[in-house]
């Protein structure tokens, strides 16, 4: 054998040997990107199922479970209507004695669906299941509102504080039964 095909040899012997090292590191670099985007895809998938889980709404302030040991009536003045909020729940700031409560009403596509009507200046009857945030505001997480303005009566949760727009609560409705929040 030449000295010409001996340099060819080893010549195709480091070549493999680099390309073999080169897969090697394509491989493990792959592998972790996978893992990487699996974990990622999993997150994703499964964070809004345990945050809805909990209770919580994104953007919200509170956990707006409804805690009917602490339901009261109260009725005030419309401060402020935030009935189309996209990042968060919509909610008002209502006015009563002397006390201003952050009113947690419901998803916007409900509050639509409902034909809600509340502007700043409108009078309400607001029931709800009264909370701290973590913040320190006192939110009040409405069963219902009614405005004294148009007559109209919001309906957002039932007598338990189960969310009427919920989607279970509706297939328990179609199958007679009732549901437990």
């Amino acid at each position: 054998m030449g000295e010409s095909e001996e340099n060819n040899i080893l010549g195709d012997i480091e070549m493999k040997t680099w390309m073999q090292r080169c897969r090697c590191r394509r491989s493990q670099t792959c592998s972790i990107g996978m893992r990487l985007f699996f974990v990622l895809a999993l997150f994703i998938v499964f964070l809004p199922a345990a945050v809805s889980a909990q209770g919580w709404y994104w953007g919200s302030p509170v956990t707006p479970s409804y805690d009917r040991a602490s339901v009261i009536e109260i009725s005030g003045v419309v401060l402020r209507a935030d009935l189309s909020q996209r990042g968060g729940t919509p909610s008002l700031h209502l006015e009563s004695g002397g006390e201003t409560f952050t009113v947690v009403l419901g998803p916007v596509w409900y509050l639509r669906q409902q034909r809600a009507d509340i502007q700043i200046g409108d009078k309400l009857a607001v029931k709800g299941s009264k909370m701290k945030g973590r913040e320190g505001k006192t939110y009040l997480v409405a069963a219902w509102v009614k405005n004294v303005r148009t007559g109209q009566i919001l309906e957002l949760r039932d007598e338990n504080g189960y969310p009427l727009w919920s989607s279970k609560r509706r297939f328990d409705k179609e199958r007679g039964q009732e549901s437990k929040p």
